[in-house]
């Protein structure tokens, strides 16, 4: 994606704060005394206005509280006036780069990622860092951890958070196959690639067919599908590894070369789906939770509610359960936290305005309270709900009008007994994936936010040097390429898309 690098910075503050007071020449009903002297009549301060900017949905409410409930409430509150741009990411994109690049910069307005378009506004000063601010505010500050947005170690951004047990790393098997071999759940990549065999050759359905194999993988748009929980097993988390004074691409560690010969292994020995190579993702998840036809997938715990709503339903013995990450022969163990991207940035005109800079955090800090959470969720009491012996009855019809939710940007982290909990699914299943949440939590790594930083190399490369490395990745697994050649792909990388100053790039991103 490109993007245009001609803007520049809002010509002033939109609106300093007001206060007002006049001398009333006698005390009257909205007049009070100091002292029993002169009496001083004091009126409210002024709103501050607020000029926002962000992506949200594909529905959009009235962004008038003139005509919405929720957004006026929400402007009483905080006793400001919004002015705001909300529209979707395929809108918003391009409308935020033409308002920028003709000099209207809103006070804060979001992107997803760290680009030349951030990078140009960080270094030419449009925008600041957010660190100071983040602690003052308790709310945030729980998060802070979770903001992954920097650059030279600063953080740029508030970002919508999620809760990082939601991750695509957690190992699934099928219970019920273990059970028909004999086999225990498996605890080190040795113990998996015993078991994924025996789920390969020795009929664990009791068919006499042999239809299964142990391990499902994907492979679509130059992109692999569910091998992070197997890489984490190898110790590859980050996309860039620290080596002495300098940074390389993870794919240039001997943990790297590790992971392909414990593949390539694998796949030979048959234990891996032989068309994981034109298997996408839907596709990939069927064979696991509608076709049953494999034992393991490192995948979202969701899973756990599509085998019951697919495949359990005319195989109700059939039963798949999530286990701890795997050990893999150096001790490494875990699973990536899943973190979102991007945010909130706010304005330098707006933070040398000290009205607009502490509405703007308050704003944020609301959305990220619990109090922010219920507006989010149900709106204003005695408008979009009213409650009824400790429980919320939700409007509907108004709720829907009005949806509270796009006018905050931030919200407290989903607990993890309702990560990816389903209402319609049955308790058994649901009490096991809220178990497997909590199993998981002990493992979780959160992302270096070195992986997210920009690279003027890396942005005029990514695509092409992505696709060039995964598909000799494919290659190797598919015995087409050996391990031992990897230091030559490698090099053509290093050569091809020239990652050295690509790799300088990045060492000065963690400075």
């Amino acid at each position: 994606m490109a993007f245009s690098k001609s803007w520049k910075q809002a010509a002033g503050v939109l609106l300093a704060l007001a206060l007002a007071a006049t001398t009333a020449a006698c005390g009257g009903a909205d007049s009070t005394k100091d002292g029993g002297d002169n009496g001083a009549e004091k009126t409210a301060a002024e709103p501050v206005k607020l000029k926002l900017a962000y992506d949200f949905g594909n529905t959009i409410p009235s962004t008038s509280s003139d005509s919405n409930e929720a957004l006026k409430w929400l402007e009483n509150k905080l006793n400001v006036k919004f002015e705001m741009n909300v529209n979707s990411w395929e809108i918003y994109k391009e409308k935020i780069r033409v308002m920028i690049a003709s000099g209207d910069v809103p006070d804060a307005f979001t992107w997803r990622q760290m680009d030349d378009f951030i990078v140009n506004m960080i270094k030419s000063g449009a925008v600041i860092p957010l660190d100071e601010y983040i602690d003052k505010y308790p709310n945030l500050k729980k998060q802070k951890d979770l903001y992954l947005t920097k650059y030279q170690g600063k953080t740029w951004a508030i970002t919508n958070v999620r809760n990082p047990v939601a991750t695509g790393d957690v190992p699934m098997i099928r219970k019920d196959w273990l059970d028909s071999l004999g086999l225990q759940v498996p605890k080190t990549t040795d113990e998996l690639y015993t078991v994924a065999k025996a789920f390969s050759d020795n009929d664990p359905d009791k068919n006499g067919k042999k239809d299964t194999y142990g391990i499902q993988i994907g492979f679509a748009t130059n992109s692999f599908v569910a091998t992070g929980g197997f890489q984490q097993a190898f110790g590859i988390m980050d996309t860039w590894v620290k080596q002495g004074d300098k940074y390389v691409p993870n794919f240039a560690t001997q943990n790297f070369k590790d992971y392909l010969t414990w593949m390539a292994k694998a796949y030979k020995d048959g234990l891996i789906d032989p068309d994981f190579a034109v298997t996408d993702g839907r596709t990939a998840e069927s064979k696991f939770v509608s076709k049953g036809t494999a034992g393991i997938m490192f995948h979202y715990i969701s899973r756990l509610n599509d085998f019951e709503d697919n495949y359990q339903k005319t195989n109700p013995n059939a039963k798949i359960i999530p286990f701890e990450p795997i050990k893999g022969p150096n001790g490494s163990q875990g699973a990536a936290g899943r973190t979102n991207y991007g945010g909130l940035f706010i304005s330098k005109e707006a933070a040398e305005d000290p009205a607009k800079i502490e509405k703007l955090m308050e704003w944020l800090d609301f959305g990220a309270s619990p109090d922010g959470y219920n507006f989010n969720v149900y709106g204003v009491e005695g408008i979009h709900y009213t409650k009824n012996n400790g429980k919320n009855e939700v409007k509907n019809d108004v709720l829907t009008r009005d949806m509270p939710g796009a006018f905050v940007w931030t919200q407290p982290m989903q607990a993890t007994e309702e990560v990816f909990v389903s209402k319609k699914n049955s308790e058994a299943t649901t009490q096991m994936l809220i178990e497997g949440n909590k199993m998981l939590e002990k493992f979780l790594k959160i992302p270096d936010s070195l992986n997210f930083a920009f690279s003027a190399t890396g942005s005029k490369y990514n695509a092409e040097s992505t696709a060039f490395i995964n598909n000799n990745v494919v290659k190797v697994i598919m015995g087409n390429i050996n391990v031992k050649d990897w230091d030559s792909i490698v090099k053509q990388w290093y050569d091809r898309f020239e990652g050295n100053k690509w790799m300088e790039e990045i060492a000065s991103n963690a400075k």
